[in-house]
């Protein structure tokens, strides 16, 4: 039987540079100036300079990133996206 993972969600910054976070369930794409992930707590966007996801794990839900500068954290309410989604936008 699987555990369901207790939904908890932190994060540390240290010195701007090295974000260690928990409650990770997907990262949905990452660039060197953004990394879009969706949380237990909902979607969120990093923006900075130079970012490097050095580690991710979405069964333990945990996320190392590091960079140059984290300049902003940005949440929304959005939940992971479904399948259906993707397709239905395929054919607008």
């Amino acid at each position: 039987m699987l555990e369901q993972r207790t939904k908890l969600h932190n994060l540390v910054l240290e010195n701007r540079k090295r974000l260690v976070m928990s409650g990770v369930q997907e990262v949905d794409g990452f660039t060197e100036t953004e990394v879009r992930l969706y949380t237990d707590m909902g979607q969120l966007t990093v923006k900075g300079k130079n970012l490097n996801v050095e580690q991710v794990n979405t069964e333990t839900g945990e996320l190392i990133m590091t960079g140059d500068l984290v300049e902003m954290l940005i949440y929304s309410e959005k939940t992971k996206r479904s399948p259906d989604n993707f397709i239905t936008k395929l054919f607008r």
